[in-house]
């Protein structure tokens, strides 16, 4: 009988100093179960969109350089065409900084004009000869895309005669696509337009202006004319067998966005803070839309969780016995 009530006794200072005992315990262990269930659903949706966007950011990323390449492939042929027509004898191609990932590259020009070395480089290149690369490189971009006019301010300027009149007559050649305008001071660009706009100074400190100054009889282009044709007609045939580009109405679409987490609205009601998907997702936004500004707003909410569990959980102020109100009393 002593053992049992020395068990007893023992039980008891055991039960003694495990203190009281949570009667919300079996109420807030379901709730932190569904919390847990809430996060991993979430957690679960968040890493399938991940996926998702991940997965159209490669295709689009794929789609980019196969564009970026097919345009490249056809400008270079026509650059390396005109850049011969304006430089007989002279070679130019352009080339990728950066073959593998052409984005994060620039182009170059590699242009030997006639009689210079094979190795020259495009900074070696004199005023006038860098003029000509750059004008191929704008009539090689006008064959793949052409523009309905074109405005050419003294491009014939460090130009020699030579060089200027081959400049002038292309552009003449081409002016049956679209219209040329040119500012020059050079007889031979004159010479090749249809009409001329001259600005003159007469002394008096105001200019003057002559307009409708048609040329007398019509150029005859001969054999350059007919030859350029032949060229044009070759690179529309080359762009026409071109492999087909991919449809920009074809592309993926990149997926609505999420509306608040469910597990943060549950957050949201333990804390007291009435939040509906639409506040929630300005909110999100208003705050730069981080995952760092969502993990500062759930923090400050699960404080005041605890703040409030703490605040329900204090024992009410013990009632004063009758003897010490009746000596207060006296």
């Amino acid at each position: 009988m002593a053992e049992a009530e020395k068990s007893v006794q023992g039980l008891e200072r055991r039960l003694g100093h495990l203190g009281d005992v949570n009667m919300l315990a079996i109420e807030q262990y379901d709730t932190a179960v569904e919390r847990i269930a809430g996060l991993v659903e979430d957690g679960k949706l968040l890493r399938d969109r991940r996926d998702q966007l991940v997965s159209i950011a490669e295709q689009l990323e794929d789609e980019r350089k196969t564009r970026l390449m097919a345009v490249f492939d056809h400008v270079n042929k026509n650059f390396s065409r005109v850049y011969g027509i304006l430089q007989p004898y002279g070679s130019g191609k352009l080339r990728m900084e950066n073959p593998k990932n052409p984005f994060d590259g620039g182009l170059e020009m590699d242009c030997v004009p006639p009689g210079k070395s094979k190795n020259t480089r495009r900074s070696q290149l004199s005023g006038g000869e860098k003029s000509m690369a750059a004008l191929a490189l704008i009539f090689a971009i006008q064959d793949y895309e052409p523009g309905p006019f074109y405005y050419l301010d003294e491009v014939d300027q460090n130009l020699d005669p030579f060089n200027a009149e081959r400049i002038a007559t292309l552009c003449r050649m081409r002016s049956q696509r679209a219209q040329f305008m040119m500012v020059t001071l050079r007889k031979v660009s004159l010479i090749l337009a249809d009409h001329h706009i001259g600005i003159t100074h007469a002394g008096d400190g105001r200019s003057r202006l002559i307009t409708d100054f048609d040329r007398a009889a019509a150029l005859e282009m001969s054999e350059e004319f007919e030859a350029e044709r032949k060229a044009q007609a070759e690179a529309e045939a080359e762009r026409a067998e071109m492999p087909e580009l991919p449809d920009p109405e074809d592309m993926p679409r990149a997926p609505e966005p999420l509306g608040a987490p469910k597990s943060l609205g549950g957050l949201a009601e333990r804390a007291g803070v009435e939040v509906t998907e639409g506040d929630a997702h300005e909110e999100i936004e208003a705050e730069g839309g981080t995952i760092e500004s969502l993990r500062e707003r759930t923090e400050d909410w699960t404080e005041d969780i605890v703040e409030r569990d703490a605040v329900e959980q204090a024992p009410d102020d013990p009632e004063p016995e009758p003897e010490a109100e009746q000596k207060e009393a006296e």
